[in-house]
């Protein structure tokens, strides 16, 4: 049987002194660092209020949930984003193209 990947939950974490490093995520969210997903990172949601998201493992999110605003937010939803169709590659101007 082949490995399958743990699933994540999208999270939000708040820390006011700047871009974090997974571990500072980590510690906020009260889960370990190999919890969270390296190849998502921390990804900036709104730095000038300190709010960044990561995602964790499902299997290891927090017990306890903070009330609004507080140390960390989530889960979130995180679909999938793919294109509609097949990808096309038109490199007509805008200005030359009939509708």
């Amino acid at each position: 049987m082949p490995d399958v990947p743990p699933a994540h939950e999208l999270m939000t974490v708040t820390l006011p002194q700047g871009a974090p490093t997974l571990a500072a995520a980590a510690e906020r969210l009260g889960v370990a660092p190999q919890d969270l997903d390296t190849t998502f990172g921390v990804v900036p949601i709104d730095p000038d209020k300190g709010v960044y998201a990561v995602q964790v493992r499902s299997d290891r999110l927090p017990k306890n949930l903070p009330k609004s605003g507080e140390r960390f937010q989530g889960p979130w939803s995180n679909p999938r984003i793919a294109p509609f169709g097949p990808v096309q590659d038109d490199t007509t101007p805008p200005d030359k193209k009939t509708r």
